[in-house]
């Protein structure tokens, strides 16, 4: 808990959503639509549930079928439907953290494109985010997803100057580096942002919810790179400082999804199982790649990588490989305390095909 304090006291967030402006944005979105409702207030309900599906194969309209069965599970939970005049923006997040070997397959972006424009989403109300697109070809990935707007970390739209995690631990190397370039005469300012994490504000700014697509990566300092890391350190900028301690790491990323302008625009994340490195983390290694022909799918990100890391220790044991952490993990334990849920408690439902 002392650790968790610390956070809290360096926490600094400015800026914060005007609350009256956010329901005078919500009142147009829903005129001449159906009667407006305070999703504010939907946003506070807590699903236990994870939702697994088989897939038939991999190609588009394989992920297109089990998305139109999981998705309607999750619009119950909420009380609402994926419609524009209940989200008017669409922040769809999606992994590409160790491309090109392992990454979201753009299969699964389309598919969930797919059944946001049948639901009433035109190209300018969703964008795509991912932190970088390196070892990926991005004029390929532009053409896959033309007309909509592709952000990376790269652009100055994904940050924002008010929004950022402030801590006293000094950057990685790497990072420190790229400060001293960009500030090689103004020590202040350098020293300044050298403790300042900047948090993926294209996300969860203004009217904007997110989709949070994931792969499920072994990871020897959090246990699990996953849909928390997609949405955390693995999306904020100077975080390297955090990523290789066990204890740093996870308290870390529970520090910043519980950020309330974060956690409260959830709509829910996937967790795609069909590659899976079970081991030889935190960079990319095909020699522990295991695979299983399904998703996971659901509100709380958390609950995603607890199920998806007893996917991984199932695997672990059959490689003769033992468990990280003892099979208690650290992240988990921090997002209780910080009231995110209790992933020990969530529930696995498996959907059937027909």
């Amino acid at each position: 808990m002392n650790m968790l304090r610390f956070f809290h006291r360096n926490w600094k967030r400015q800026a914060m959503v005007c609350i009256i402006l956010h329901s005078v944005n919500l009142f147009l979105c829903a005129e001449s639509q159906p009667e407006a409702v305070d999703i504010r207030e939907k946003s506070h309900f807590q699903s236990n549930s994870v939702y697994s599906i088989d897939l038939e194969n991999r190609d588009l309209q394989a992920y297109f079928q089990v998305l139109t069965k999981a998705i309607p599970r999750i619009e119950n939970e909420m009380g609402l439907e994926l419609r524009p005049y209940n989200f008017p923006k669409i922040a769809l997040n999606f992994d590409t953290s160790r491309a090109p070997g392992l990454a979201v397959r753009p299969e699964l972006i389309i598919a969930t494109l797919k059944f946001l424009e049948l639901r009433g989403f035109t190209k300018n109300e969703v964008h795509l985010v991912t932190f970088y697109l390196e070892g990926l070809q991005e004029i390929e990935w532009n053409g896959r997803f033309k007309g909509y707007e592709l952000i990376t970390s790269q652009y100055p739209s994904y940050f924002h100057a008010d929004w950022f995690q402030d801590s006293p631990m000094p950057p990685a190397m790497g990072d420190r580096a790229r400060f001293f370039l960009q500030y090689p005469r103004d020590s202040v300012t350098r020293k300044l942002n050298e403790r300042k994490s900047f948090l993926p504000a294209s996300l969860f700014l203004d009217t904007c919810y997110w989709i949070n697509l994931s792969m499920a990566k072994d990871d020897p300092f959090l246990g699990i790179d996953g849909a928390v890391s997609n949405l955390t350190l693995g999306a904020s900028g100077n975080t390297q400082r955090f990523k290789k301690d066990v204890t740093l790491g996870p308290a870390m990323s529970a520090e910043i999804l519980a950020i309330p302008e974060i956690w409260e625009k959830k709509l829910f994340s996937v967790i795609d199982l069909t590659s899976v490195q079970i081991a030889g983390g935190p960079e990319f290694d095909a020699e522990f790649l295991e695979s299983d022909d399904s998703i996971i799918i659901g509100q709380n990100p958390l609950y995603l990588d607890y199920y998806a890391l007893k996917f991984i220790e199932q695997k672990r044991k059959h490689r003769g490989l033992l468990n990280r952490f003892g099979g208690k993990y650290p992240l988990f334990r921090f997002a209780k305390e910080l009231n995110l849920g209790d992933a020990y408690s969530s529930n696995l439902i498996e959907i059937k095909k027909n």
